[in-house]
């Protein structure tokens, strides 16, 4: 974390504040300190300038009163005593002759001053000028030189030289002083920022703590700010900002909502994918149809692997065109009417695409069931009516005159009409069961008793056909369910086993409680057995397994599909389990109590 985050504002202000009075202070220091110098170095000229021209008239003067420029360094050095600075004389070929600090031999031993600046400068334009640091005195040095004339000839240079040393002081005390004030400024900027901030730091703090808790989702947060400038403008702002944005989010809550309970209310799946093909909805019975296990987000491809439905997205995302299409999907042992049509994207983005999957699997089946009933009900009474015609027709041949003969064929069409006669029958009742025109007749009930009673209305039918039949209580306990229906589904089974099982064999009836409450009843027999290929549809109107021993026998086909309406009519479940040559058990699971 970077130190401007780890600071506070408070402490920010201060420093802000410190930092402006500093910058402020140190400008002046660096734009008046070389300014106030350079003036000062300017006004040093001038006097030395002065002082230059004074010392050449003291030389003119000599030159003029007949003396030469050998004999004057004893007026220089008496002469030097009215000015601050070091004076010296210079002939034109560069020797100095008379210097106020320098006599004798050490006067002649001194360089040749021919080729210093200022003297150049002094004998080209009338006076000269220059700063350079001593190495002697380890200062710098301001020299200014005039030319000594006399008449109209310039004979020497006079030259003073003075140390800047004075201005550099005058210097270093400013800026004593200007670091003072800076350091006073601080002090007195420190105090009276962390007075300002004070006040702020409380009220901004509070509109923080809020806006935190705001971005965290707690939209019912507000400022509470006792102030009448920016920030209590600031907070009414934000707090006005937040009822807006808790009202949006509230109305778009209640819209997703009532959209989920919409959706999860659908029986038809819906599937919603962008303009990528990226799946944005996909409802409950969607999810429920095709076992999807988080879809969203993922392009529909790996979500629905389904050819027709690609080709329908496809289609709808390419030119917006509503598409319908009934499409099978094997694996699932499903069938949908699909449509699909195209809506807007958001934020200007391309349409998307939204299907809907309607289950049209339960009207194929019954579709197919109807057709199949109409066939097989009409194969079942053209088959009666055909014999009974048949047998007519001989006896209006000439079968009549023989009494033997008519008698049998009169038994035969008496024969088959009492079989059109149960085929009505069994017809009517069936649909009276799915019509559910009679409500069960609730009441306590022992299954052991029921089996009974049907074991010995039986009895004399099985006795009749060579089979042995048993009936056993292993302790079944008292249920609530229909009594009636309870007998008719026992028959039904019984009977149909006794048709079934060879002369010789063994049905049993045994009633035993059931794993978690309530009853079983089981009719075994130990007949020829179901194949497995049968089982799954051995409850259907009209289904026979053995459809030329059934007729033979006189079933009509649908003793089975009575009894798996009965069963649910009062809320039983039959079970059957079978192999060939072992026999059958047919298994009535009758609940503790009804819903």
């Amino acid at each position: 974390m970077s130190l401007g985050v780890r600071m506070s504002l408070r402490t920010r202000m201060a420093v802000t504040a410190v930092a402006a009075s500093a910058a402020a202070l140190t400008a002046v220091l660096v734009l008046v300190g070389p300014g106030l110098r350079a003036r000062a170095a300017a006004r040093e000229r001038e006097t030395l300038l002065a002082e230059a021209r004074l010392m050449a008239r003291v030389a003119e003067e000599h030159l003029g009163r007949g003396g030469s420029l050998a004999d004057l360094d004893p007026i220089v050095d008496a002469a030097a005593g009215e000015v601050r600075a070091r004076v010296t004389i210079i002939a034109l070929d560069g020797r100095v002759v008379a210097d106020s600090t320098v006599s004798g031999p050490d006067l002649a031993a001194l360089e040749n001053h021919g080729q210093r600046p200022e003297v150049r400068e002094a004998l080209a334009s009338g006076a000269g000028s220059d700063v350079r640091h001593s190495a002697t005195t380890g200062e710098d040095l301001m020299y200014a030189a005039v030319p000594v004339h006399l008449g109209k000839d310039v004979h020497a240079v006079a030259r003073v030289a003075h140390s800047l040393a004075d201005i550099d002081e005058q210097v270093r005390e400013l800026r004593h002083t200007v670091v003072l004030s800076l350091l006073l400024a601080f002090a007195i900027t420190t105090a009276l920022s962390a007075l300002f901030s004070s006040s702020l730091v409380g009220p901004l703090r509070e509109i923080m703590q809020a806006a935190r808790q705001l971005a965290a989702g707690d939209l019912t947060t507000r400022i509470r700010v006792q102030r009448r400038d920016e920030l209590a403008e600031l907070a009414g702002i934000l707090n006005h900002a937040a009822a807006q944005l808790q009202q949006r989010v509230l109305e778009l809550s209640r819209d997703h909502a009532r959209t989920d309970a919409i959706l999860s209310a659908m029986e038809e799946g819906v599937l919603a994918v962008d303009y990528k093909g990226l799946v944005l909805v996909a409802n409950d019975a969607l999810r429920q149809h095709f076992d999807l296990s988080e879809p969203l987000g993922r392009h529909y491809l790996e979500v629905v692997r389904q050819r027709e439905v690609s080709e329908i997205i496809e289609g709808v995302l390419q030119d917006g065109e509503r598409r319908t299409s009934e499409i099978e999907v094997p694996r699932l042992h499903l069938v949908f009417a699909v449509t699909g049509v195209s809506f807007p994207g958001a934020d200007g983005l391309a349409p998307g695409a939204i299907l809907t999957f309607h289950n049209t699997t339960e009207r194929r089946r019954l579709e197919r069931v109807r057709r199949d009933f109409v066939a097989n009900a009409s194969h079942e009474l053209r088959t009666p009516l055909t014999s009974i015609r048949g047998f007519v027709e001989a006896l209006e041949d000439g079968a009549a005159a023989d009494p033997a003969l008519a008698t049998r064929f009169l038994g035969k069409i008496h024969a088959q009409a009492d079989r059109m006669a149960a085929l009505a029958d069994d017809l009517l009742e069936l649909s009276r069961l799915e019509s559910e025109e009679r409500a069960p007749n609730w009441t306590n009930v022992r299954p052991g008793a029921v089996a009974a009673e049907v074991a010995a209305s039986l009895a004399a039918l099985a006795t009749e056909r060579g089979i042995a039949l048993a009936q056993r209580d292993e302790g079944a306990p008292e249920v609530v369910s229909d009594a009636e229906c309870l007998r008719r589904i026992l028959e039904n089974i019984v009977d149909n086993a006794l048709k079934y099982t060879q002369e010789g064999g063994r049905v049993e009836v045994v009633a035993s409680p059931a794993d978690g409450g309530g009853a079983v009843v089981e009719v075994r027999d130990n007949g020829p057995g179901i194949a497995a290929e049968h089982l799954p549809r051995i409850f259907e109107r009209f289904y026979r397994v053995d459809k030329a021993r059934s007729r033979e026998l006189g079933g009509t086909g649908l003793g089975l599909a009575i009894v798996k309406h009965l069963a649910e009519s009062v809320g039983a479940r039959v079970e059957v389990e079978s192999r060939p040559g072992r026999g059958s058990c047919f298994r009535l699971r009758i609940p503790p109590t009804h819903d």
